[in-house]
């Protein structure tokens, strides 16, 4: 019962990643669950839902199908609404219902494929792990498919950048987005494909073409191991925040410098690819810390971490620094240099022992007693858009005033 959460919430789930990544792209995207639970995604973690055109479904999976184990349906409706809107492409993937009755959905994909003549990617998701592996997953078989061969030279110092795994679960719509764009072509860098605010899936396909990537968040980190291996291209993992961390991000994508931020070297990283999501089976944690109390405890998804405490320790001068994710099936290279607990308990505990937390607000329900101690940063993928109006634009040099008054 450990593992049991009392007063958290859960983070958005594999299928929502899969949606949030794919959303803009054209494509039909179909979660195979009951009806009505589209809603939990489009009223709770998509802010795009009511002004951005997408194809985002339910299957309306029914107790007799579930019971019969009959995926003929399915294939049919999916075939009958793509006669109707002919999507750029299929990408379909379960909820615990279908992984508890083994639903096959490679098999499902070969058969929607073959009656659609339309491109079918179909994921084995469980409505269990978090938003992290289902948008990873989603990023790297798009690319599989889409990508087309370089036909540009590799620059160096880089000039053409593409943006991965921008999705509003991690960055909102408050303006992130268009920030990390401004702050590249602001420094005279070609924007060459975001993924995936912003931009159409012809353009994602000359994405090869770019000399480095910008990793903003974890579900972008499969794509940038596939796309290193695959065409050579290195990465920069990490978020520009603050005027000196915006500076030393900016110079990390001149000289394509794989170790920014995680301290490993582009040697480990193509080492130990992980685009193949061999992690998946990541669950619940539950290690054991030592008792010495942090001026700051941060909590949250691994790119952001890593950011945020190189702003803390860098530019606002703190020397006592922690960062827990609490996501154990992200990117195990990145979870190297986080801590990482999911377990409710000791999230608590840990939270005792700081001096303040930066965290998505429901974390405060941790301490009732001890609210000043916390810092309000709302993660969209943990609470939806409950708190959508104390959401600051975290990327650029802003956000070093902002925390700053609040830490004083």
């Amino acid at each position: 019962m450990k593992q049991a959460q009392r007063v958290l919430s859960t983070y958005a789930v594999d299928m929502f990643g899969i949606a949030s990544a794919l959303f803009e792209l054209g494509g039909l995207v179909v979660m195979h669950d009951a009806s009505g639970c589209n809603s939990t995604y489009d009223t709770h973690d998509e802010p795009r839902w009511y002004d951005t055109p997408s194809m985002v479904y339910i299957s309306g999976l029914n107790e007799i199908d579930t019971i019969q184990g009959n995926d003929q349906r399915l294939v049919d409706d999916i075939a009958e609404v793509t006669e109707a809107v002919r999507p750029a492409f299929i990408a379909i993937g379960g909820s615990p219902m279908p992984n508890a009755i083994g639903t096959d959905f490679r098999a499902i994909e070969k058969m929607v494929q073959e009656r659609t003549g339309i491109f079918t990617m179909g994921f084995r998701t469980d409505g269990i792990h978090s938003y992290l592996p289902g948008a990873g997953n989603a990023y790297v078989r798009l690319a599989q498919h889409i990508l087309k061969r370089p036909v540009k030279q590799p620059q160096r110092p880089a000039r053409r950048v593409n943006i991965l795994g921008l999705t509003p679960l991690d960055f909102s719509v408050v303006g992130n987005a268009t920030t990390l764009k401004r702050l590249i072509t602001d420094a005279g860098f070609i924007l060459q494909s975001s993924w995936s605010m912003g931009d159409t899936l012809d353009h994602l396909a000359e994405a090869a073409d770019a000399d480095v990537n910008a990793v903003v968040s974890s579900t972008g980190f499969y794509l940038a191991q596939y796309m290193q291996e695959q065409y050579g291209i290195p990465y920069v993992a990490g978020i520009p925040m603050g005027k000196q961390g915006t500076a030393d991000w900016l110079q990390a994508l001149r000289d394509g410098d794989t170790s920014y931020l995680t301290g490993l070297t582009g040697t480990e990283m193509r080492e130990k690819p992980q685009y193949a999501l061999a992690d998946l089976n990541a669950w619940k944690t539950e290690p054991v810390y030592d008792d010495r109390p942090c001026d700051v405890l941060v909590i949250g998804e691994p790119v952001y971490l890593l950011s945020m405490g190189s702003l803390l320790r860098h530019e606002l001068g703190m020397s006592s620094v922690r960062l827990l994710c609490p996501l154990a099936d992200a990117p195990q290279l990145l979870l190297r240099h986080v801590e990482t607990a999911s377990v409710e308990p000791v999230i608590r505990e840990e939270c005792r022992k700081a001096r303040r937390v930066l965290a998505d607000p429901i974390y405060a329900r941790l301490l009732p007693d001890e609210p000043e101690k916390f810092i309000s940063l709302p993660h969209e993928a943990y609470s939806g858009r409950h708190y959508h109006d104390e959401m600051p634009v975290i990327a650029g040099p802003d956000i070093a005033d902002w925390l700053r008054n609040r830490l004083e």
